[in-house]
Formats: structure tokens, sequence, C-alpha cells
């Protein structure tokens, strides 16, 4: 399953946010929000 989610009006920087993304792509849902938390 793909999914997308865009994230607009938050004030980070586009490379902080693609290193989050890259640390949870391609993980299951609950292991993304042991990371995440």
């Amino acid at each position: 399953m793909q999914v997308n989610a865009k994230l607009s009006g938050a004030r980070i920087s586009a490379q902080k946010c693609r290193l989050v993304a890259d640390q949870i792509r391609g993980k299951s849902v609950e292991s993304a929000i042991d990371i995440l938390a």
C-alpha cells in the first residue's frame, strides 16, 4: 500500500522533514509511530 502525506504551514525545513521521512519509510505503522513518539 502506498501512502502520501502533505504537510503545509509547518515551520520546519525540507531537509529536516526528509530525514524523518527517510527513517520511517518502509516500516510498519506501529514501528513508525514508535519512532516518531
